[in-house]
């Protein structure tokens, strides 16, 4: 039907990508794209499809949701029918045709070279059907990686045909990785939104296999752009966090890199035309059109892709202290908004210390304990300024701060012993 979410058939290239010109077949074709990716040091993922178009759905009913002769549909979604994991025999057994399907999807992409896949919608297939089908891909590629569309855990699905979110049942049957909640960060009122965020991350971490995480979608390519929440100091801070933040894989949308609002064809306007099978529709101002083609980001903020690539160079420096150290959330005073996030990553005697401001739009001052921190630790801040200047008085023991709009500082510091003499220290698993 021309959308990814609304496939044709799973185990085909979608033809526009194929050059009719060229001898070599839609596979081949496919392989020659992935091994180019992995000469410029690039991993390919495929986003793996929760859903089928009517067409497929005409073809293989085999494979479909279907209840009293009528063919099941997440809400909102009229364009698409849904897989049917289960038989149809009542017994709660998984639907071997589906399943035989998936693994063929799996194998098309392993035999390419495809390193992982995206799986759209993680929910709409249990648990028994990930644990089969990620297992199955392992004993073809050890290394393949798996990304679970999964968000939060849900009392009740938003959706009707839907079932519940359940994250953590996601990593359990084998992803490495699901979205998250991060996307939300603009909404969090305070830094004790963020704070309790990780932890309820991290204490996760605990119950599944070592390595599990979650990626750092402050924007998704279903959300606004960055740009619409602050500009610039809003992009950076993000990416500030992205890179010294536990258990997160960071996580950018195209477009992001140069403060692109508009990553698509006909901006807020009604599009004229339209690959999917569904109504000519209004793309909402600041999105991403998923539906259709694009062209390619033209944002007029390149310094935001060069503040970002200094906060991954960043991480990759600190890497044994930001991937694996423990997260030592830091006691302040006369925060009275609570707008500063004040944190510590440490592992075997090394501290990096983060002070930034999550309001992007005023100047915050306010005290952070920093125990066993000495006088006379000078502060060089280990990423590129930007927006507002900000001030630091250093004493023992802590460190007077005036933060500019939005602005987020990281530092080496000496202070071998913070475990130690801190109270909410939480370890990276």
């Amino acid at each position: 039907a021309g959308s990814v979410y609304s496939p044709g058939d799973m185990l085909e290239i979608d033809p526009p990508l194929i050059d009719k010109k060229d001898s070599r077949t839609p596979k081949e074709q496919f392989k020659a794209f992935v091994d180019e990716c992995h000469k410029r040091g690039l991993r390919v993922m495929v986003d793996m499809p929760s859903c089928a178009s009517y067409s497929l759905y005409k073809q293989r009913p085999d494979l479909m949701a279907i209840k009293n002769e009528i063919a099941e549909t997440p809400g909102g979604w009229e364009d698409i029918r849904m897989f049917q994991p289960w038989d149809d025999r009542g017994k709660r057994t998984l639907n071997p045709e589906l399943l035989e399907y998936h693994k063929k999807f799996v194998d098309m992409l392993i035999d390419v070279g495809v390193d992982g896949i995206r799986a759209d919608v993680a929910r709409t297939k249990p648990v028994d059907f990930w644990d089969i089908l990620i297992s199955y891909s392992h004993k073809r590629d050890p290394e393949f990686a798996w990304l679970a569309e999964s968000y939060t855990y849900e009392d009740a699905s938003p959706q009707a045909n839907m079932p519940y979110d359940r994250p953590e049942d996601s990593l359990r049957a084998g992803f490495d990785a699901y979205y998250g909640q991060y996307h939300i960060f603009h909404e969090w009122p305070n830094a004790k939104a963020l704070h309790d965020y990780v932890i309820e991350n991290l204490n996760m971490s605990y119950r599944v296999e070592n390595g599990r995480s979650v990626i750092g979608s402050f924007a998704t390519h279903d959300d606004v752009s960055p740009m619409f929440h602050g500009g610039e100091i809003y992009c950076n801070l993000t990416s500030g966090l992205q890179a010294t933040l536990p258990m997160l894989n960071p996580y950018f949308v195209d477009g992001f890199q140069s403060g692109d609002r508009y990553i698509y064809k006909y901006g807020n306007q009604y599009s004229q035309e339209t690959d999917t099978d569904s109504h000519i529709m209004k793309v909402h101002e600041g999105k991403l059109d998923i539906f259709n083609l694009s062209r390619k980001p033209q944002g007029n903020n390149p310094q935001i892709g060069e503040f970002m690539k200094a906060c991954m160079k960043l991480r990759d420096d600190y890497a044994h202290i930001l991937k694996r150290g423990s997260y030592v959330i830091l006691d302040k005073t006369k925060d009275s908004q609570d707008q500063i996030i004040a944190f510590a990553r440490h592992r075997q005697g090394k501290t990096i210390l983060v002070l930034a401001n999550k309001d992007v739009n005023n100047t915050v001052a306010c005290k952070v304990k920093v125990p066993t921190l000495k006088s006379n630790q000078k502060l060089i801040n280990l990423l590129p300024s930007y927006g507002k200047e900000s001030k630091f008085q250093v004493s023992d023991g802590q460190i007077g701060v005036v933060l500019g709009p939005g602005r987020i500082h990281v530092f080496e510091i000496d202070t071998p012993n913070i475990e130690l003499y801190s109270n909410n220290v939480y370890k990276q698993h």
